[in-house]
């Protein structure tokens, strides 16, 4: 893959503890780091369960290798200016070319049967 194919500005989310005023701890989603990524959708799936219609997308994004290195499957994906984010489900690391593939799903949108 060409670098200048590394189109889209992506943040992965972590999920991380900060301490509250009360002596707990609250969970929040931070930054955990920013690149370029190549996105791709790849297919939709309806999935019917609980008397409920959900759609996901699933979305491949390609980005360097080296910066695969810090991210865990859970972790989310989100591409800056945009509010959805995308869960990690699957990393895949490509030799050729020092690039790795990130699996993502989006829950596009979800309808009650009942």
């Amino acid at each position: 893959m060409d670098a200048g194919k590394l189109d889209t500005r992506i943040e992965i989310k972590r999920l991380t503890k900060s301490a509250d005023n009360f002596g707990g701890f609250t969970s929040t989603k931070a930054t955990h780091v920013t690149l370029w990524a190549n996105k791709k959708d790849k297919s939709g799936e309806m999935i019917t369960q609980n008397s409920q219609r959900k759609f996901e997308l699933k979305t491949l994004f390609t980005i360097r290798k080296k910066s695969a290195d810090q991210i865990s499957l859970s972790d989310t994906i989100q591409i800056v200016g945009d509010s959805d984010e995308y869960r990690i489900n699957s990393k895949f690391d490509s030799v050729h070319k020092y690039y790795t593939v990130l699996e993502g799903i989006k829950l596009v949108w979800v309808h009650r049967l009942n």
